[in-house]
Parts: C-alpha cells; structure tokens; sequence
C-alpha cells in the first residue's frame, strides 16, 4: 500500500525548521548584547581601581617607587573573591616603577593611543583582562607621565557569562516548546475542516451524490467543497445519462426482438409455403435492423467523451477517406436508386483525427442521407477547404428537417416524426460525439433556393 506524506508533518517542517533558526539568531543576538554590556560594566569596575591606586599615588608624600598601599585600602582595591587582581605603575620608557614586573603587563604599553585602553592579556600565565591609563602626577613642583595598569582574571567574567547563557537559552528553549505545541494543535484545529470534509465524503453512499453542505468553513477549504460538489453534479449528470442512455437502448432492442418473435411464432403456425417465406422475410428484416441497432449502440458508446483519452490522432488526408466510404455506400445507394456522388478539393485536405472513427462518422452521414432520400434522388459528398478549415459535407435532395426540430436531431433515439423511415436516431448523434472527439463542429447549413438537407462538418486544418 502506499504511503502517503501527512499535511500536519509538512506544515510542522515548514514552521518549525525557521522558527528555531528565528530563536537561534535572537539567543544569539541577545547573548552578544548581554555580553558587551558585561564587559563595559566590569571593565568599568577595573578602571575605577586603576583611578583608586591613581589617588592613592597623588595623596602619598613618598615616591612613587617607595609608594606602598595601606593594608586596608590594598584590600579594598585588589582583593576580590573570585578573580585575582595586578597592578603596576610603569613610566613613559616602560620601566617599572611599583607593583608587578610581570611581562604579561608591558605590552600593554606598546601602540596605545587609547586612554584608558583595555586588552586581554596573560600574567603569571593567568588570562586577564588588562586596563591602561596615562596619567600625570606631581611629585616634587614637577609633572612626571606615568601609565597605572590594572589586571584581573577572567572569572567572575565567565562564571556571570554562562548564567547570562543559561538565563537567555532556557527561556528560549520553553518558548520553541510552547510554540511546537500551540503549532501542532493550530495545524490540528486548521485541518479539522478537511477531517469533516472526508468523514462527510465517507458517511455517504456511493448511490448519494447530493452537495456536500459544511458550514463555517475556511475558504481555502471551501474551494476544495466546491470543487467536490461539482464532481457530484458531473458524476449524477454522467449516471443520469447512463441509465436514460440504457433505457432507450433496452427499448430499441426489445421492439425488433418482439417483432421477430412475433413472425416467427406466426411462421410456426403457417402452412401456406408462400406466407411462411414473406413471414421469414420479416424475420430477417427485424434481425437486420437489430444487428443495424446494436452496431450502432456499440458505436456511439466506444465514441462518447470519454474516449478522448484512448484516441490517437494523426494526420489523415480526408479526400481520401471520403472518397473510400463514398465508394463503399455504392451499393446501397444503388439498391434505393439513389444517385451517390463526390467533391473533392482541389489539394489534399489534411486534418489530425483518428482515420476510423472518421470513416465511422462518415458512414453514418451517409447512410442517414441514403435513408431518408427517396429514389431517384441524389446525394453528394463534399470536401473542401476555407479560411484554415477543411469542411466535410454531406447534401441530399430530401425532405429535410424542420428547423425545430434540428437541434434534436443529434439527441440520441430522436427521429423526425412523419417521415416513414424506422432508423433507430443514434445516426446523428454519433455523427456529433465523434465531431467533439476531434474539437470539430458540426452544423445544419441552410441554402434557400435547395430542397433537402445539407449537414457540414469543420474541421481544423493540419499544419
């Protein structure tokens, strides 16, 4: 059985994937802001202790290289509880002059033009965070230029970033779940118009083909309701034709099948060798004129629309199709005394069609003319070609068809009241469902000053 993809699980890949991608870029984005706004509040924090040790150093009446920080105010400056902190004082030449003679402090000094300038560093093969400001400093009526550094580890800056981290992260991840589950039972609730659309299709009879009703539906889903209901229209259409389309075929086939019964109970029953004969006779031609009926039931079936799909077409030259059946109808037009001719166009008259069911139509052109021309009269097939189209017509010389009744004609078991012929009336009408396989037109062409009838078929020219 074959597995089918679920609407639930598309519009899921289709949301979620860019949704979660959404939140990762936020996370992302707000992570970096969390970030910098800790580095510019702690690097802050670092240079308010580099200022301190500055005031300390301007207040102390001794040197700067003698300068030592009081134990209180040392510990108010340096220690911390999570980070360890440096410092140093360094003068214009890089010499140091108090505080930590590490390398990892010096090239601080080198290209800043920055003041304060903060870098990332290495002292006593800790990472830290390294602040440098030039100051100036008074010390004996004269100003001496000095650089005050300030280092710190890196802990308290990594410990705060991964609960800012998780702080950011949780949340998120809460809100992809929130949003999965509002998702899922926002596509559930969407589709539940389509769950009532198939448990209302499914409820029903196939012999049921009423309009589906749901009421309150989106539109999108309306078009799909519309579009089943017009379905139904159709499918009831296509029913309702079938089952008028074998009434009338039963009642076609009953009527010469009770005739023939009927003569052939009366031949059972006759002595007279003569009447026995004329009764066979009509045996015979009740037999004819069922084997007539059911070819051509045949016919106007394996010709209905549907058979559009199973015809191949392909370009056929309809002179000489023409002339062939014309050819072949000779004999019946000779046997009712009927003239039987044809025109052919000049140049050869191609068009795409199935050459069969060409030859089909024709036939029944044909001997719908020969049938209800009297004798002596005359029929003419003709082909020619006009503005792009080629047109097959068929002309006699009879009584015609009322022009109320010629919209009828091509109805099917429609035959013309008061003309004394029993043909079964699907002549005309598989004339017209082999016309529409082939995107042809047929028409009733009317000339004043002519008796008769003249019918014409258009066809498209083959390029």
């Amino acid at each position: 059985m074959k597995k089918y993809s679920s609407l639930r699980k598309k519009l899921l890949l289709l949301l979620v994937p860019p949704l979660l991608i959404l939140i990762l870029i936020a996370s992302s984005i707000l992570f970096r802001f969390a970030i910098v706004e800790q580095r510019d509040a702690f690097d802050n924090a670092l240079y308010d202790s580099a200022y301190s040790i500055f005031q300390l150093i301007e207040k102390s009446e001794d040197g700067i290289e003698k300068l030592s920080l009081p134990k209180n105010e040392k510990q108010f400056i340096l220690n911390d509880q999570s980070d360890i902190v440096f410092y140093n004082v360094v003068d214009t030449n890089g010499n140091v002059l108090n505080g930590e003679t590490d390398a990892g402090l010096m090239p601080a000094l080198k290209g800043k033009e920055i003041n304060p300038n903060f870098s990332d560093g290495t002292v006593h093969n800790l990472p830290v965070r390294i602040v440098s400001t030039l100051v100036t400093i008074q010390k004996n009526g004269r100003d001496t230029p000095v650089y005050i550094q300030v280092a710190e580890t890196l802990n308290k800056r990594k410990s705060l970033a991964s609960h800012v981290l998780i702080d950011i992260i949780v949340p998120q991840l809460l809100l992809v779940l929130f949003t999965i589950v509002i998702i899922w039972f926002g596509v559930e609730r969407g589709l539940q118009p389509l769950f009532d659309l198939q448990a209302a299709v499914s409820k029903r009879s196939y012999l049921d083909l009423s309009e589906i009703d749901l009421p309150n539906v989106p539109t999108e889903v309306m078009i799909l309701v519309n579009s089943v209901n017009t379905l139904m229209r159709q499918l009831e259409d296509v029913l309702s034709a079938q089952n008028r389309f074998i009434a009338d075929a039963a009642h076609q086939l009953r009527t010469p099948l009770a005739g023939a019964q009927a003569q052939l109970e009366l031949a059972l029953l006759e002595d007279d060798p003569t009447q026995h004969k004329q009764l066979l006779d009509r045996v015979g031609d009740s037999m004819e004129r069922l084997s007539h009926t059911i070819s051509q039931l045949l016919s106007l079936a394996r010709n209905q629309q549907d058979a559009i799909h199973n015809t191949e077409r392909s370009p056929v030259n309809l002179n000489l199709i023409a002339q062939e059946v014309t050819t072949d109808m000779v004999p019946a037009a000779i046997k009712k005394s009927i003239d039987l001719g044809f025109e052919a166009s000049e140049q050869a008259a191609m068009i795409l069609g199935d050459s069969k069911r060409i030859k089909e139509m024709l036939y029944n052109l044909i001997d719908n003319a020969l049938l209800y021309t009297p004798a002596n009269g005359k029929v003419t097939v003709n082909v020619k070609r006009e503005a792009g189209e080629i047109l097959l017509s068929v002309e006699d010389n009879g009584p015609g068809i009322p022009k109320d009744e010629r919209e009828k004609v091509f109805e099917r078991f429609h035959r013309v009241i008061g003309t004394g012929q029993e043909g079964s009336g699907l002549g005309l009408a598989i004339v017209m469902e082999i016309a529409q396989l082939h995107q042809a037109s047929v028409e009733i062409v009317d000339e004043p000053k002519k008796k008769g009838l003249n019918i014409q078929v258009s066809f498209a020219e083959a390029r």
